[in-house]
């Protein structure tokens, strides 16, 4: 990879040493490191706070297709995400689900989100082209909401052109109407993807927003005013770092890591309104590359 940013650098990195001084494999030693791990805090002593949105693109999706029965499991408090899909969609007990039907229900989903037609699904999920086209016509099925929502992004972006975020941006396809056959099915896939891809950056950039309001300028959001002193400890003791796509990680002064780690989850929770709620799992750890879940209560 050439002149790498930080959204590309790979937990896991493999690499050989070859003894041979003629290059074989054969005699070769073979080492294995997380990348990330060098990746520390800039001050002594803090510690990264990352905090990462759980399903958000499957979250839009149901938001904007107001699939009722999408909208009831992804509401729920507790439960697999997935495993719930994969219990209502084959209809059998969520307690009978295995390992093998969820990770196939989340490539199905998933598939079906990006715009994978049936021979690439067929090659995610191991099985002919015709049993993926009959998985997804299943679930669409089971989620009749998806389906239509699916058809009416591409219908309206073979009329306007464009599709539109959660706030309004613009993603132009002219491809879908002037292109040849396989450029419209391109950007008839492209469609849907940009609406929850580009609809999960805006929520993301706003959470960005209203954290550096708070850490920087000492302004917090209307809808955490309650907590003002708590937040206003912040300032000059915790600094947003990066983003990585869905995911923002900071560092923090460990004597306020509790009170970032709940602004950091109301920031990005509370980003914006959508009839599914927003959910983040965090984590805290010296190393970018060995971060632990966090637990307030240990802390």
């Amino acid at each position: 990879m050439e002149a790498p940013n930080l959204q590309c650098v790979e937990h896991m990195v493999v690499f050989k040493i070859n003894k041979d001084k003629n290059g074989s494999d054969a005699d070769a030693d073979c080492y294995e490191i997380n990348a990330r791990d060098y990746f520390v805090p800039t001050r002594d002593k803090w510690l990264l706070l990352t905090a990462d949105y759980s399903q958000i693109e499957l979250r839009l999706m149901a938001h904007f297709s107001k699939d009722s029965s999408l909208i009831e499991l992804l509401s729920k408090p507790h439960g697999d995400v997935f495993t719930m899909i994969a219990s209502r969609w084959t209809g059998c007990p969520e307690d009978s689900v295995g390992s093998d039907e969820r990770d196939q229900t989340k490539r199905l989903v998933y598939g079906i989100l990006y715009g994978m037609g049936a021979n690439t699904l067929a090659e995610q999920l191991g099985c002919s082209p015709a049993e993926a086209g009959e998985k997804i016509q299943s679930f669409k099925s089971s989620f009749p909401g998806v389906a239509s929502w699916l058809h009416e992004v591409v219908a309206h972006c073979h009329e306007k052109g464009y599709v539109k975020t959660l706030k309004g941006r613009k993603r132009f396809l002219s491809k879908i109407k002037f292109g040849n056959m396989k450029e419209k099915s391109k950007a008839e896939r492209q469609a849907v993807n940009s609406i929850c891809q580009g609809s999960a950056a805006d929520i993301i950039k706003i959470a960005m927003i209203n954290i550096y309001s708070v850490i920087a300028e000492g302004v917090v959001p209307v809808y955490s005013s309650s907590l003002a002193d708590m937040f206003n400890m912040l300032k000059g003791r915790c600094r947003m770092l990066l983003q990585v796509h869905d995911e923002l990680v900071l560092e923090v002064d460990p004597s306020v890591i509790n009170e970032a780690a709940s602004l950091l989850r109301m920031s990005m929770e509370n980003a914006a309104l959508l009839l599914v709620p927003l959910h983040v799992k965090l984590k805290v750890g010296r190393k970018w590359g060995s971060m632990e879940p966090f637990q307030e209560d240990e802390l």
